[in-house]
């Protein structure tokens, strides 16, 4: 053992380094590693937020352009199962009385897109539970009950008429830890907005 000890000495020695200064170095790459998983933490989360809303942007981006384009309704739906996860999926009016879940059921409202599926777990529909947030239009904070991210009348469903109007809505996605974004969807021109918000803004910005 103190051949070993000896020879690990004359070793650093030839380096030019002593051992009080190698034990420096690894306490502060510690220090480094432990600074450093919150923020790779950090990370994953906020690309995990960006990745579930974009999938949401995208459809509802779909669901505009093919409502006009059939020149008949078309609407994504959203729906959470009991184990937290959301289901989002687009379907397209079959029968002009606009697009009904019973009749997404009966097949005569045909799904025209792929089904998304945002797991629980991780990033998605949301609202962080931090107090006071601000409201998206910038009057006052956000109301309504905050078990409801999908702000959508009755039935959390979307509709985009073939004039290319929409039913009103938002729907907001939370990290579940400092982050939020919104998808806002403007009823008069179909106008699709991303806002997003962190823990501690005064306001939501423009994406």
């Amino acid at each position: 053992m103190r051949k070993n000890a000896r020879w690990r000495q004359t070793w650093f020695a030839q380096l030019g380094v002593s051992t009080s200064e190698l034990l420096a170095a690894t306490a502060i790459t510690g220090l480094f590693v432990v600074v450093g998983v919150p923020t790779l933490n950090d990370a994953r989360r906020s690309a995990a937020l960006e990745r579930a809303t974009a999938q949401v942007h995208g459809l509802l981006v779909r669901s505009r352009a093919v409502a006009v384009l059939h020149a008949r309704a078309c609407a994504v739906i959203f729906d959470r199962a009991s184990d937290g996860s959301w289901r989002c999926t687009v379907a397209e009016d079959g029968d002009g009385d606009g697009v009904r879940r019973s009749d997404i059921v009966s097949g005569r409202d045909p799904i025209v897109d792929s089904v998304v599926t945002l797991e629980a777990g991780g990033a998605g529909p949301g609202i962080l539970g931090v107090g006071s947030i601000p409201d998206p239009s910038g009057r006052g904070t956000l109301g309504g009950d905050p078990g409801d991210p999908i702000r959508a009348g009755r039935g959390d469903i979307i509709t985009f008429s073939s004039h290319g109007t929409a039913t009103p809505s938002s729907v907001y996605f939370t990290d579940f830890n400092a982050r939020m974004t919104v998808i806002r969807v403007y009823g008069g021109t179909g106008r699709i907005n991303r806002l997003t918000w962190r823990r501690g803004w005064d306001a939501w910005r423009q994406r």
